[in-house]
């Protein structure tokens, strides 16, 4: 069978297994629909693996991962074997690969198909509605869906009730995904000193959220606009961060403000 004639969208396979609660989503059992057996194993330098022939294929999961992350890790190689290959050997790190402006490359790809199937958009903003941007309320969520807390703060992101950006900073990168209330002219560049997750990554501070000054986290932010600022570290080599516009009448002053630059662009356009 063909990738194109085995995928179909995470939503029509879990109504075509019935599955309407997050405690019924069993991964395994849904690979295992799909031709492909999951397994666990200790694994060295990735969460996750797939080999694939033919029709079957085998996921392997690191053993040693936490439970959230194990299933998410289970759900991006199911990804991979449902859309990207009919013969696919692939080694990854699926919470390496959450970065917007990388487009549909196959990580993201496999990322967000795995965010559907086991954060299904319906369930969770029923679940999530009016929650605070804050990993108090990631924590919460990932309890009741059994999901890693970096999938579920994108999650929250994307689909929760107030406009917000996750940044994941890893060594001297970063990966990010926003909210679709917030403004594309904004992205987040590595914090400024006085920001808790700075501090996180010097060694300075523990986990901490609070208030602080956008631009120490934003290009095209406003100098001294405020956001809220939830960091905790995730992992050894990874800090997540959760930034949250509690002043919504600033994200409309940028948005007025692009409004306007765009308008200019085009009148000179027209003047050329």
């Amino acid at each position: 069978m063909t990738p194109s004639a085995r995928f179909r969208p995470a939503p029509d396979l879990l109504r075509e297994l019935g599955i309407t609660e997050p405690e019924d989503i069993d991964i395994e059992a849904i690979a295992q629909h799909c031709g492909a057996t999951v397994i666990y194993q200790r694994l060295t330098g990735c969460d996750a693996r797939i080999i694939g022939v033919n029709d079957t294929a085998v996921i392997t999961v690191n053993a040693a991962a936490n439970r959230g992350r194990q299933r998410f890790s289970a759900a991006h190689e199911l990804a991979h074997w449902l859309r990207d290959a009919g013969q696919v050997a692939l080694v990854c790190d699926p919470e390496r690969a959450f970065d917007e402006s990388s487009g549909l490359n196959p990580e993201t790809r496999a990322n967000d198909y795995a965010c559907q199937l086991i954060l299904p958009r319906l369930m969770f903003e029923q679940r999530s509605v009016r929650m605070p941007m804050t990993f108090a309320s990631v924590a919460a969520l990932a309890d009741t869906f059994q999901t890693s807390l970096t999938a579920t703060a994108i999650r929250l992101v994307e689909l929760g009730s107030f406009p917000a950006i996750v940044v994941g900073l890893f060594g001297d990168g970063l990966w990010f995904r926003r909210g679709p209330d917030v403004p594309t002219s904004l992205w987040p560049h590595p914090p400024g000193k006085p920001t808790f997750a700075w501090e996180l990554l010097h060694g300075t501070g523990g986990n901490g959220r609070g208030n602080v000054y956008a631009h120490e986290w934003v290009q095209g932010a406003p100098f001294r606009h405020s956001i809220h600022e939830d960091s905790c570290r995730i992992g050894p080599d990874l800090v997540l961060t959760l930034l949250w516009w509690t002043d919504e009448a600033a994200l409309a002053e940028i948005a007025d403000r692009d409004e306007r630059r765009f308008a200019q662009r085009s009148d000179w356009r027209e003047d050329d």
